[in-house]
């Protein structure tokens, strides 16, 4: 009798463990279960966090390429600009106002002068008055024509431009130079009247003028020789 319910006790207690047992297996089961489906959230909040990163990196990118281009555009404005606007710059000592293509075209056909490439000034600066009919650096550009000329010994081509140069800008700063060129390809032609008139002139209307002195110089000479 007691060997019988020494067993009953056993049993009962074997299934009571065995409960326990099944009971935690399905603990874990659905612990697992749950962590596995966390973890496939978790995966796809990853995913759809990179995809924004992504997303966000592509939008970056289009707004930088964006601001490359409205950069380029302003530079490009600007340069624009700088080629329209006049700006001031010095001459012979006083502020004129042109842009900076005209500037360019003048410097440059007085760059060939320097370098003695004479008949290529006169034809750069015929082509500059062409397209600066209304240039400040005019009365220059015909000085620079006529200094070409005359290193050229075209003495009939110089006296026909300081002539002009000084009766059309008397105001200029290469008036007073105009004249003694003027003079100088007079005598060179061996017209010495006429030197002297153009000396007197200058001395005229520029007596102030360094080149005053040596007209006062040149005269005393021409008259010395009678």
């Amino acid at each position: 009798m007691r060997q019988t319910i020494l067993a009953l006790a056993l049993a009962v207690v074997g299934l009571q463990a065995g409960s326990a047992w099944a009971f935690a297996d399905d603990e874990a089961r659905t612990a697992i279960l749950e962590l596995r489906e966390q973890l496939k959230a978790s995966q796809r909040a990853q995913v759809d966090l990179m995809g924004q990163v992504e997303s966000l990196r592509a939008e970056n990118r289009r707004l930088n390429g964006e601001m490359e281009e409205l950069t380029r555009q302003v530079q490009t404005l600007d340069k624009r600009l700088v080629e329209i606007e006049p700006a001031q710059v010095e001459l012979n000592g006083r502020l004129i106002t042109v842009k900076p293509a005209e500037r360019r075209e003048f410097d440059k056909a007085v760059g060939l002068f320097r370098n003695r490439d004479f008949r290529g000034c006169i034809q750069a600066l015929n082509t500059f008055k062409k397209n600066w009919p209304k240039s400040a650096y005019t009365a220059d550009a015909d000085y620079w024509r006529a200094s070409s000329y005359y290193a050229l010994e075209d003495y009939k081509s110089v006296i026909q431009i300081t002539n002009n140069l000084y009766r059309t800008y008397p105001k200029s700063d290469k008036a007073p130079e105009a004249l003694l060129m003027k003079s100088s390809s007079e005598l060179s032609n061996g017209d010495v009247q006429a030197a002297k008139n153009s000396l007197n002139q200058l001395l005229k209307r520029y007596p102030k003028s360094d080149e005053a002195k040596t007209a006062k110089d040149r005269l005393a000479q021409i008259n010395k020789l009678g």
